[in-house]
């Protein structure tokens, strides 16, 4: 009874912290990963090609195999449509569920209610986990995350096909999954899982058959990717040894301070200082001194060997190409923070229960408003760029992503306005210098536009977008010779252009007719 009232707190505290998440729309990702698969996801029959693609857009191919996590958007497509609700609704739950498992793990491991309550609300609540659960496009994070700790905790329970099961689904889900059995070894290695708790000892033929599982998943990557990783591998140039510290440190940073927080970590932001190796050193070496420590305490030891671990998969060893930090990227981590937190908050609590009470109610008081704000960022493209050149006013990218924005929404004045700041940021964003044409052009200003259009050739000759927008503002102006030029010019570099050769056609008829 008292661990169903528990969980009843739970799922409360998780339902009020993210209820203003429930309004929100599809933002950045959301747009091509799911929006724009309506064709894909409208026939059951294309659940079988799912299988064999990458989780990105339709026109680019990624190192990402998350076919579980598409199949969800493809069932959501099939009972809400294009309803945001549901999905920013089904994330949500997730999370719940999320929370629930990593509580009964806890409770199963090492038997302490208090640790298990205070670990699992700190983790409902952190501030970095927002991006998990507010943007639709990382619920792979989500998913990932509950078939990972669904696995130990079946594991724990003495269960033989369900964790191997759960731990396959997780793999489907995400990359990140695959830390799972070496986190397992690690602990077994280090007597950490029954030393002070109730985690049973792991047979070693149970983490073979674990390794098996991931031997089999690499191998189906393999098969569609043709590359077991990425396409660059593991790489140890300077300049990547230079990244990889300073990913290490913002990633210390966000789950020690999860308080300023940007959806967009730009390379300015992330940069090498020795500073920040020296910390992240500092970092590594304190996780591995509580890994190997005789005397550490059980949940402090498989706290340190879990963000140990998952700080592996996104440390940018091998290259990430969405981007090289990202608080999602989080999600996974703060298990084990929260775990070696709880521990010395339950420890306070049994010593001085007062002062530990009140230390918890703040922190989850402070952490929780964080998050409660955190979420109207994400509420549509306007917010959430805002947001982004709010916490960088250099993002040159935001800027541009913000430019578009509002050149859909016919805001012609503010969109030219951002464009302009993004290449006043970085004079080489042809793109941007694209799109002031096109808003130019959309106002009538044909010989403006035609002229942004040039100078974006003048940059970069083969930009097949600027080659088709000045044909077209050609057209219009009545200069089918010119025209015809520039859509001649786009099907020498893309053969199959469509809308080129629809162009081409249609000239020919005007200057047959004339």
């Amino acid at each position: 009874m008292r661990n169903k009232k528990i969980l009843a707190l739970l799922v409360l505290v998780v339902c009020i912290v993210y209820a203003n998440s429930l309004s929100s729309g599809f933002v950045w990702d959301d747009k091509p990963l799911i929006v724009q698969k309506q064709l894909l996801f409208s026939h059951p029959s294309n659940a079988a090609r799912i299988l064999i693609l990458s989780d990105a857009p339709l026109e680019l191919k990624t190192p990402y195999y998350r076919p579980l996590n598409t199949l969800t958007y493809m069932l959501d497509h099939y009972l809400w449509g294009l309803h945001p609700f549901w999905y920013h609704l089904e994330n949500v739950l997730l999370h719940v569920l999320v929370v629930i498992v990593f509580y009964l793990l806890l409770m199963e491991v090492f038997g302490d209610g208090k640790l298990a309550f205070i670990a699992a609300a700190l983790f409902a609540v952190y501030p970095v986990n927002a991006e998990a659960v507010d943007f639709i496009s990382a619920r792979n994070t989500l998913l990932c995350a509950l078939f990972s700790m669904a696995s130990f905790l079946f594991l724990a329970k003495g269960k033989k096909v369900l964790p191997l099961l759960a731990y396959f689904l997780a793999l489907l889900s995400e990359e990140p999954a695959v830390v799972l059995p070496f986190f397992l070894l690690s602990m077994e290695l280090t007597g950490g899982l029954s030393s002070g708790g109730n985690g049973p000892k792991i047979k070693k033929s149970v983490l073979a058959v674990f390794f098996g599982v991931t031997a089999v998943y690499f191998i189906i990557r393999y098969l569609v990717f043709g590359t077991f990783i990425a396409r660059h591998g593991i790489m140890f140039s300077q300049r990547r040894l230079k990244l990889i510290t300073a990913v290490y440190f913002e990633h210390f940073r966000l789950m020690l301070y999860p308080f300023i927080l940007n959806a967009d970590y730009t390379m300015k932001q992330i940069s090498f200082s020795y500073f920040k190796s020296i910390a992240a050193a500092c970092g590594v070496f304190l996780l591995l001194y509580l890994s190997l420590r005789k005397k550490t305490p059980a949940p402090v030891r498989a706290g340190a060997q879990w963000i140990f671990w998952g700080l592996l998969p996104v440390s940018n060893i091998v290259k990430i190409p969405s981007a090289p930090v990202a608080e999602r990227f989080q999600y996974m981590i703060v298990f084990g923070f929260v775990l070696i937190a709880g521990h010395f908050l339950s420890g306070l609590q049994k010593r001085k229960a007062l002062a530990g009470y009140a230390v918890f109610f703040v922190l989850v008081l402070a952490l929780g408003f964080r998050t409660f704000e955190r979420n109207f960022i994400w509420k549509d493209d306007v917010s959430l760029y805002s947001s982004m050149i709010k916490s960088d006013p250099e993002n040159s990218m935001a800027h541009y992503d913000l430019g578009n924005v509002y050149e859909r929404h016919a805001e012609l004045e503010n969109a030219v306005l951002e464009f302009r700041t993004a290449l006043a940021i970085d004079p080489y964003n042809v793109n941007s210098l694209v799109d002031i044409g096109v808003a130019f052009a959309e106002e009538g200003r044909l010989d403006d536009a035609i002229g942004e259009f040039k100078t974006a050739l003048d940059l970069d000759p083969k930009n097949i977008m600027a080659m088709s927008d000045i044909g077209m503002a050609y057209e219009k102006e009545g200069l089918f010779k010119e025209a015809a030029a520039e859509f001649q010019n786009v099907l020498r570099l893309a053969p199959g252009d469509t809308a080129s050769i629809g162009c081409l056609d249609k000239i020919k008829k005007r200057t047959g007719k004339q």
